[in-house]
């Protein structure tokens, strides 16, 4: 008996260093892609940022020649004063136009930039959180590997039924299973960054920096938030260029309605309705954009609001995670102790310490989150302008 159990014993052993050996990775050197020079790459490979600045050129252009020598009355062919005034009011809003397209382009370069950083940015944490559940997989896939092996030797030396070994197998297998899973998602996301960037990117031989700081939240000031989203979001612009328009419509209709008013007095009924259409539409117009542009601003807090409170919320949940992993250095440390006196086995000091990783990549991942919220909530407040 003594005997059997010695060589089971040595027999485990040799099965736990084998496993050993056998899960230890490629060691290549993998090329190690920042942050900083993914968001260069976009940039650099952005065919629509290139060209954009020509597109701003011929908005200027454009804006200039329409401009120059413009006349209010130049078309007009309206036979009723009515008509005149719409015709010339129509033509001072199309050179506004040209003077917001100008302003649009402008703008776009300008968004195609915060577009981009904020892309390869999102698409980077994602193959960051990827890589923690990789890792983890690959422990877990490990460590069933180890069980297995174990079994193996045991349901050989009569120690445990078929059923038993069954049971490990399975466990092997659903383990393996989820390891693949993880690996393909690491190249899906591997594969979105690569899009993102311009330039393919290789699991096997590319990587990305894995540092990443906490962001003080400390400093969140909502109001600047806002009024970067209302000057920087594009939505916000197109709906202020609506009330804008709007307004400036207004302004003319007001001005064309003051100057007619006492030939109104001659007119017809009907040429007289013609000019009380035309000022009820202008404020019905500027008033339906300003209400819906305040809608949106309303909309606005209530996003804002909703964001900076999840993001309260994940720092709890990191303070959290941070006093669980101590809590579990600490059992770590205790089974290191007991294996030192033979009072555990490899297995179950390894898997203690993967409980801890896991735990740590668990944190790492909240990390993670925690930035990737916090940048779509300020992704407006780091708008350069471009002319």
């Amino acid at each position: 008996m003594k005997k059997t159990c010695k060589t089971l014993a040595i027999t485990l052993c040799a099965a736990m260093l084998l496993s050993t050996f056998t899960v230890a990775g490629d060691s290549e050197v993998k090329t190690i892609l920042t942050l900083k020079e993914a968001k260069a790459l976009a940039l650099e490979n952005d065919v629509q940022f290139k060209i954009q600045q020509s597109y701003i050129n011929q908005k200027k252009e454009d804006y200039a020649v329409m401009s120059e020598n413009f006349n209010a009355n130049r078309g007009v062919k309206a036979s009723t004063a009515a008509g005149k005034a719409e015709g010339r009011i129509n033509n001072q809003v199309a050179l506004e136009n040209a003077n917001y397209a100008v302003k649009q382009e402008i703008f776009n370069k300008n968004d195609l930039k915060r577009a981009s950083d904020y892309n390869v940015t999102t698409a980077y944490y994602d193959v960051m959180k990827a890589k923690y559940t990789l890792e983890n997989a690959e422990r877990a896939m490990e460590l069933a590997q180890k069980d297995l092996e174990i079994a193996d030797i045991k349901l050989a030396q009569g120690m445990i039924t078929k059923n038993e070994h069954s049971q490990a197998e399975n466990a092997y297998k659903a383990s393996k299973t989820e390891y693949d899973a993880a690996f393909t998602s690491l190249i899906d996301k591997m594969k979105t960054l690569s899009k993102e960037i311009g330039k393919d990117l290789d699991v096997n031989k590319d990587d990305i920096d894995m540092k990443i700081s906490i962001p003080d939240i400390s400093k969140i000031d909502l109001e600047k938030i806002k009024t970067d989203n209302l000057n920087n979001n594009p939505a916000f612009f197109s709906a202020k260029k609506a009330v804008d328009l709007a307004k400036y419509r207004q302004f003319l209709v007001d001005s064309e309605y003051d100057d007619n008013y006492d030939k109104m007095k001659r007119m017809t009924d009907t040429a007289r309705n013609e000019f009380d259409i035309m000022f009820h539409d202008a404020n019905r117009d500027y008033e339906n954009a300003q209400y819906q542009y305040d809608e949106a601003v309303k909309g606005l807090d209530i996003s804002l609001s909703t964001q900076y409170s999840g993001i309260t919320t994940l720092v709890e949940t990191i303070a959290n995670l941070r006093k669980s992993v101590a809590d579990m250095k600490i059992t770590v440390d205790n089974d290191s102790l007991k294996y030192k006196l033979h009072l555990i086995s490899r297995i179950e000091m390894d898997k203690s310490e993967s409980a801890l990783k896991d735990l740590e990549n668990t944190l790492n991942t909240a990390i993670v989150n925690l930035n990737t919220q916090y940048l779509a909530l300020t992704q407006y407040s780091y708008t350069q302008s471009t002319k």
